[in-house]
C-alpha cells in the first residue's frame, strides 16, 4: 500500500476487470464517447435512439448489445423537451419514464447546468437515476467560462472530472459537439475546439453525408481505444410530414472517417460515376420516376445512359415495367419506395415484389459486372 513516503503502488497490487459495454466494441460503460458532425447529420437524433434502445432493452442499431431496460440521462442545450426530444423519443420507441432530463424548476433556482462547476449536481443525478446511458449535447454549451475550448489544458481539466463520474456509476457518457470549417484537416481534427476532446473520450465517431447518396448518412468510427476498428454503418432519417423523425439503420458500408475527410479536402469535381448517385438520389428523394422522365432530367447534367445504369446499381434502385393504360413504362424505384397510386391498381407493388425487392436490397448485385466486359468505354466515359 501507498504511505506517506511513497504515494505510489506496484501494478501487482492492481485487481483486473474486465470492460463492460453499452454497445459493444463502441459505447463502453463507464468511459466517455464523443459524437461529431455538421448539423443536420442526425447525430442528436442518434443519441435519442439509442436511449429509446436502452431504455426498452433493444439490441444497438447493429444487433449487439440487448440487455435488461436501464435508465437514461440527456441534458440537451439546443432543443426543447416539449416540443422535440420528447415526441422524438416517443417516435422512436423509447421508455420515457426511463428517460431523465433536468426538471425546470431546479433550472430556475439553479441557473444553466454548467461543467465543471456543477460535478456534484452530476453526481446527485446518476447516483439517484442510475442511467446507463448519459447524453451531454453539445458539450460546448455547457462548459463554464473557466473553460478555454482551444486548450488541451483547460479541456482535460474540464472532462477528467466527468470520466471519474463516468467511472463511478458505471455508465457510458456521449458527448456531442459540431465540426469546425477547416475541411482541409484529417477526421481526428475536424471537431470544434480542442484535440483534448478527443483525447479524453475513448472512441469518437463521425456523423456525415453519404457522399454519393445524400439520402443516406453514416456513422464512421474516428478513433477507438478500446476495441478494433468497427465498420461505419449507414442510416436514413424518416420524416413524415408533420411527424416527429425516425431512423431506419442500414447496416455496414464501405466509407471510412478518413475518406470522407479526404472528399471533403478535394476540389475537383466528383467523377461521372459519383455525379450519377448523387444525381439519382436527389431526382428519386420525392418517389419513383419513370425512365423516359429520368433520361430527360439527366441531359442537362451530361450524364450518360450506361453511367446511370452503374449509378442505379450501386444505389439498389430497382425497376418495375407497368402498363398504364397506354403503353408500357419502366419505373425506377430507391429501397423502400412503392408506385404511385396513380397507377392501375393491379399494376402496384404486390407483397412478392416487396419481399423480391428487400431481398436484392439485402443481397445487391456487383454493380462492377456488367461493365466488366468493356473496360474501355467505361475508361472513356470517366473522361466526359
Amino acid at each position: 500500500m501507498a504511505d506517506a513516503l511513497n504515494p505510489m503502488i506496484p501494478v501487482s497490487q492492481v485487481v483486473p476487470r474486465s470492460l463492460d459495454w453499452l454497445w459493444p466494441e463502441r459505447l463502453a460503460l463507464g468511459k466517455l464517447a464523443i459524437f461529431e458532425g455538421d448539423p443536420g447529420r442526425g447525430k442528436s437524433l442518434v443519441t435519442l435512439d439509442l436511449c429509446a434502445r436502452v431504455t426498452t432493452g433493444r439490441p444497438m442499431p447493429d444487433g449487439t448489445g440487448a440487455a435488461e431496460p436501464a435508465s437514461a440521462i440527456v441534458i440537451q442545450g439546443e432543443d426543447f423537451a416539449d416540443d422535440t426530444i420528447a415526441p422524438r423519443l416517443k417516435s422512436l420507441g423509447a421508455d420515457l419514464a426511463r428517460v431523465f432530463i433536468f426538471g425546470s424548476d431546479h433550472l430556475r433556482k439553479t441557473g444553466p447546468f454548467q461543467l465543471p462547476a456543477q460535478i456534484a449536481v452530476l453526481d446527485q443525478a446518476l447516483a439517484a437515476n442510475k442511467p446507463r446511458l448519459l447524453v451531454i449535447d453539445p458539450i460546448m454549451a455547457f462548459l463554464d467560462r473557466t473553460v478555454l475550448a482551444a486548450s488541451d489544458q483547460s479541456i482535460r481539466r474540464a472532462l477528467s472530472p466527468l470520466a471519474d463520474l463516468a467511472d463511478q456509476h458505471h455508465c457510458a457518457m456521449v458527448l456531442v459537439r459540431h465540426l469546425n470549417k477547416n475541411v482541409s484537416y484529417r477526421s481526428l481534427y475536424r471537431g470544434g475546439g480542442s484535440i483534448g476532446f478527443n483525447a479524453a473520450c475513448r472512441s469518437s465517431w463521425l456523423f456525415a453525408e453519404d457522399p454519393l447518396d445524400p439520402t443516406r448518412h453514416i456513422m464512421a468510427q474516428i478513433k477507438n481505444n478500446l476495441a478494433d476498428a468497427q465498420p461505419t454503418l449507414a442510416y436514413r432519417i424518416l420524416r413524415e410530414s408533420s411527424a416527429p423523425p425516425r431512423l431506419d439503420w442500414l447496416g455496414p458500408t464501405s466509407w471510412t472517417a478518413e475518406e470522407i475527410a479526404a472528399r471533403a479536402r478535394r476540389k475537383t469535381e466528383l467523377l461521372p460515376r459519383d455525379r450519377a448517385c448523387v444525381f439519382l438520389a436527389k431526382v428519386l428523394e420525392a418517389g419513383p420516376l419513370s425512365t423516359d422522365l429520368i433520361w430527360k432530367a439527366a441531359q442537362p447534367e451530361r450524364l450518360k445512359r450506361r453511367t446511370i445504369e452503374y449509378a442505379r446499381h450501386t444505389l439498389g434502385i430497382r425497376s418495375k415495367r407497368v402498363f398504364d393504360g397506354k403503353s408500357y413504362l419502366t419505373w425506377w424505384l430507391l429501397p423502400g419506395q412503392r408506385l404511385p397510386d396513380s397507377l392501375p391498381p393491379e399494376q402496384r407493388d404486390d407483397e412478392f415484389d416487396i419481399m423480391l425487392a428487400e431481398q436484392c436490397e439485402k443481397y445487391p448485385a456487383d454493380p462492377l459486372a456488367p461493365l466488366e466486359e468493356n473496360e474501355e468505354v467505361v475508361h472513356n466515359e470517366e473522361q466526359d
